[in-house]
Order: structure tokens, then C-alpha cells, then sequence
């Protein structure tokens, strides 16, 4: 492929018109944005949703095995899931490039499609950014959502003794995924597809979000980390402990074709599923279970026992759990 360069105002050009193009989101609360030193957006929220993440070269993803549109989504996705895990609705972005030199237009192009892709089912405006020279391709998103009240949000502190713990969707694909793409995982061509799909673009679960609060739901957190590390950060954001069963864990079924034995820890500790991990009493889970547009299973209690973890066997023996989840570090 011939090598193109442009200039950084002639890269902002192409991405601007892609963004105004799709034009994603309550564009009409959009004042001016791109083009000017900070983007002038109308608001009549009283409480704000931040968060932001970022997905780097080496770290999140090997250039090897690179799609540049899906990047963009991920990239969005992961950001988005942090909203939903708070019962919130995304209103807009902010979105921060760093390039290698040899990064081709068309390939930054990409990027932004896959993102405004899902802007525009979740109803994001893209309303501005950076780009910036890098060593290595990294992707830095902000997104700023919207609450209720100060009252309708949900929070890792508030599990109780008693809750059921249950979690959306199905486990493991992505980090099955991850090691599909990067040979260590060698499944069907089918499988691999599906796989490598739930890397690349996970679904941010917004409006199963909002149904955790519409039905009394007050605990949740998204599975960035792994099902028992980010159940860990809520056992001790709540000073509360857990007991889960092995032989509930939903795992996603590709996973447990090709996985065989190693399933459950993909399951447990592979992290970026992005799936929702929530407590409540058993009403409020059954009113959710009823009205989720995904699976929702039930996998455990909360209990007495600040932090303590317990996974269960089928005959009710502790099996061990030793250090678990996604390290960035």
C-alpha cells in the first residue's frame, strides 16, 4: 500500500466530515465543537456521568493482529460500559489519537466509522478530541453521561447481606477470543469469528443499565477486569463478602467447545466481557430477568465476611481462588 501523509489540520478535516456525515446523538444540543479550541454543548442536566479509558498498542492489542474499525468501537464500547454499570445514559464524547508516523489516513478514517458506528446506536455525539505523534497507537476516550438524580445510580458500596449476585450475558468470549488472535487458541473457523467478534466489539449493556435501576437495583459493576476480580472491588467497596457456585458461571458456549478445561478460568478471570455484574434481592433480579433483552443468570449470595470470596463446587467445597483478572500493569 502507498504510504500517504496529510497534515494534522487535513487529518481533523477527513475525521470532521466523517463525524458530521453520521452526526450521532442529540446533535441538537451540539453548539459548536470541532474546529474550535472546546466544544459548546446545551445542558440541562443536573447530575454528570464522567469516565474514560484508554486502549494502547502492546497493552490492549498487538499491531499484528490490528482492525482499525474495530478499534474505534472498543474503544467507545469500553467507556460506554462504565456508563451502563452506573445505570446511566452516555451523552458525549471526547476522543484523543496518538499516531505512529507511518499511520495511513484511511486507516485513521476507519477508526472513526467503527466509533461513530456505535455512537449512533447508543446515541453519542462525537464532539471533539486530539490527535498527537506517538511511538505507538493509542486511543483515549472521555465520555460525559447523564443520571437521573442524585438517588438513581448504582453503586459498588451497595451490596447487602442477603443479595443475590447475578451477571449478564455469557463469559469468557473475549478473553478467548484475545488468545484466538494471538495463536495460543487455535478453535473452528466459526468459532474463531465469534470469538475474535467478542474481543473486538463488545456491547455496552445501556439499557439493561437503566432496567437495574427501574426495578430497585442499587449494586452493579461492568466485567472489564474478570468476573472475580471486579466482584472483589465490589466486596470491598461494599466491606461485604461473597459466595458464588462454579457450576452456574455462564459460560459463553464457543468458549466451552473449544476451551475444554480452561473454560471456567476464561470464564472467572479473563476479563473484557463487559457484561454487567449486579446484587439485589430475588424480586428485584426476577422483575430483571423478565425484562432484559440479554440472559441474566444468577450466580451466588452476598454474605457476612469483608472481601472474603468463596467459589463453590457442585458438592459445596471451597475451590481455590488465587490471583485473578486483567492486569494493566
Amino acid at each position: 500500500m502507498k504510504s500517504v501523509k496529510l497534515s494534522e489540520f487535513d487529518l481533523i478535516d477527513r475525521i470532521t466530515d466523517e463525524i458530521n456525515r453520521v452526526k450521532p446523538g442529540d446533535w441538537s444540543s451540539f453548539v459548536s465543537g470541532i474546529g474550535d479550541d472546546a466544544a459548546v454543548i446545551k445542558s440541562n442536566v443536573k447530575f454528570q456521568l464522567a469516565t474514560t479509558d484508554s486502549l494502547n498498542e502492546g497493552v490492549h492489542f498487538q499491531r499484528k493482529y490490528l482492525d482499525w474499525q474495530a478499534l474505534g468501537w472498543k474503544a467507545l464500547a469500553v467507556n460506554l460500559s462504565d456508563i451502563a454499570a452506573m445505570g446511566g445514559a452516555p451523552h458525549y464524547a471526547l476522543v484523543s489519537l496518538g499516531l505512529p508516523e507511518e499511520t495511513q489516513p484511511e486507516d485513521v478514517v476507519r477508526l472513526y466509522q467503527g466509533m461513530l458506528e456505535l455512537a449512533e446506536q447508543s446515541g453519542t455525539v462525537i464532539a471533539g478530541g486530539n490527535i498527537s505523534r506517538a511511538s505507538q497507537l493509542g486511543v483515549h476516550v472521555t465520555v460525559i453521561g447523564r443520571a437521573e438524580s442524585k438517588s438513581k445510580v448504582l453503586l459498588r458500596s451497595k451490596a447487602r447481606n442477603g443479595d443475590l449476585i447475578a451477571v449478564t450475558g455469557r463469559l469468557g468470549a473475549a478473553a478467548a477470543g484475545l488468545a484466538a488472535l494471538d495463536g495460543s487458541l487455535k478453535p473452528g473457523e466459526f468459532d474463531t469469528a465469534e470469538l475474535t467478534d467478542a474481543f473486538w466489539r463488545p456491547q455496552p449493556r445501556l439499557d439493561v443499565g437503566r432496567l437495574l435501576l427501574k426495578n430497585g437495583i442499587k449494586c452493579a459493576i461492568d466485567i472489564s477486569d474478570g468476573l472475580l476480580a471486579d466482584l472483589g472491588h465490589v466486596l470491598n467497596a461494599s466491606n461485604i463478602g461473597a459466595r458464588i457456585e462454579a457450576a452456574r458461571i455462564p459460560i459463553h458456549p464457543s468458549v466451552a467447545a473449544v476451551a475444554g478445561t480452561d473454560a471456567l478460568q476464561l470464564a472467572l478471570n479473563g476479563g473484557e466481557d463487559y457484561e454487567l455484574l449486579f446484587t439485589g434481592k430475588y424480586e428485584n433480579i426476577e422483575r430483571v430477568i423478565g425484562g432484559a433483552c440479554c440472559p441474566v443468570t444468577v450466580i451466588g449470595e452476598i454474605c457476612r465476611g469483608k472481601g472474603k470470596l468463596e467459589l463453590l463446587d457442585a458438592e459445596g467445597r471451597c475451590l481455590p481462588v488465587g490471583a485473578s483478572g486483567w492486569q494493566h500493569f
